[in-house]
């Protein structure tokens, strides 16, 4: 069952309620003596004939009062000048029972039919103990002439009694059920708060903490999720300060390395250490973005016209000549421009390292901008795209480090367009190169 906690005990709360009553309303349309089942609710064929008798005993004045003294119990009978004009076929199970209705009353005309009642074609032959709403009914005429009806089913002041108490269980079980849904919101209210605290993690270390509440177990687990987010930020900080301090003590021998590059005779020899110190470079500025993002609150979004941001970026980037643009006049965005850049410069680098020409494309999808770079290059198989956008991954042979870059370009990509709000996503064919796809909200356009 699908749905929240509330949901499915509130749903448990009320199938259960609904069983109870079904079950007290079966209860109650069942006879106490187990011999008067066998008659569905009505006297036996030999105590009715003798109330048939005692009836036409009673003459005139005396027959409506004794009907009267016997119209109060499991069954209702009535003293009717004509007989009923709605006869329902008995069900053929009961045709023995209305056989020796027949035979305890054979002075007289007596008729045993399936009893008034919308639902009587419903029920059909089901023969039912007391079949509350569509009962038994017999019809005897008496020799006055009126017309003796009894119908199985309690009497007027009987069925009342029943509608009553069953009224009040049903205010009762009302009153129970919104008691327990208070009870259940006010127990799934604070695991509702937890979640979102826990959710407020996944973007933000340095969130509030989760307010213990609610009962012993759902404090005891708020407690345990502060105590272990403090210890993730913790941790974290370490590492950026770890990573820091290593970088700033790296930089000084880079520094050092550069210098004493330039003494190198070999002009050969001294580019390749050149590039290689510049690499080197490169790779501790990457690892340090990339140690700084994703666990700090998000950037700032504004609205940044990303097809015009496109089309700069474009014209001021060395190879140009190898970038196809497909972009709208504009394009508003809710993004942070700086990482906006940082995304097109490591995504074109990327692309640019394996393929000749990139197409830059941008087009709106509802509530999203979608930021789009393909190349013409090999390709990424299929089993390796799961793995693009992970820190230091090395996919293929055609994507090693001989090529350059040190496996975080695609990472930190990722990593600014979440911190933006964004998404990225990853897609190729053999031998029709990478397609990289990067959504960010749209803005409304400025007026």
């Amino acid at each position: 069952m699908r749905g929240t906690l509330s949901f499915r005990i509130g749903v448990i709360l009320l199938v259960g309620f609904v069983l109870l009553q079904l079950l007290l309303v079966l209860v109650l349309q069942l006879p106490g003596r187990i011999d008067d089942r066998g008659y569905y609710g009505l006297p036996r064929p030999a105590a009715f004939a003798e109330l048939v008798r005692a009836v036409e005993a009673a003459g005139p004045a005396g027959a409506p009062r004794l009907v009267e003294t016997f119209n109060g119990s499991l069954f209702t009978i009535e003293l009717r000048s004509r007989a009923p004009d709605d006869f329902h076929e008995v069900p053929e199970r009961m045709s023995a029972l209305a056989a020796e209705y027949r035979r305890a009353l054979a002075g007289h005309n007596v008729v045993v039919d399936g009893g008034p009642g919308r639902l009587n074609a419903l029920l059909g032959d089901r023969a039912r103990p007391l079949r509350f709403l569509v009962p038994i009914r017999v019809t005897v005429w008496l020799r006055s002439g009126k017309v003796l009806v009894l119908t199985g089913r309690p009497a007027d002041g009987l069925r009342a009694y029943f509608a009553q108490r069953s009224m009040l269980g049903l205010v009762g079980g009302s009153v129970l059920l919104l008691a327990l849904w208070i009870a259940l919101r006010q127990t799934t209210r604070p695991l509702q708060r937890l979640t979102a605290g826990v959710r407020a993690l996944g973007e933000d270390l340095d969130a509030d903490d989760v307010r213990p509440e609610g009962s012993r177990e759902v404090r005891t687990l708020a407690a345990a999720f502060n105590d272990m987010k403090h210890r993730i930020a913790r941790l974290v900080e370490e590492r950026t300060f770890i990573l820091a301090g290593i970088a700033h003590d790296l930089r000084t021998y880079l520094t050092r390395l550069q210098l004493r590059a330039e003494f190198i005779a070999d002009a050969e020899q001294r580019a390749r250490a050149t590039r290689d110190l510049e690499q080197m470079s490169a790779l501790l500025d990457d690892s340090l973005l990339f140690a700084s993002l994703g666990h700090g609150p998000r950037d700032e979004a504004e609205s940044v016209d990303l097809a015009a941001l496109t089309r700069d970026l474009a014209a001021l980037h060395p190879h140009e000549a190898r970038i196809r643009l497909d972009l709208p006049p504009a394009c508003p965005v809710l993004a942070n421009p700086a990482g906006l850049e940082r995304v097109f410069g490591n995504l074109l680098d990327n692309a640019l390292r394996y393929a000749s020409t990139v197409t830059v494309r941008l087009e709106s999808r509802g509530s999203r901008t979608v930021w789009s770079f393909e190349d013409d290059g090999p390709g990424v198989p299929a089993e390796h795209l799961s793995g693009l956008g992970t820190a230091y991954a090395r996919l293929d042979p055609s994507r090693d480090r001989r090529t350059g870059g040190a496996g975080l370009g695609l990472a930190i990509v990722r990593a600014l367009t979440e911190a933006m709000g964004g998404t990225v996503a990853f897609r190729s064919a053999p031998g029709r190169g990478l397609h990289v796809e990067v959504a960010f909200p749209s803005a409304a356009p400025a007026t």
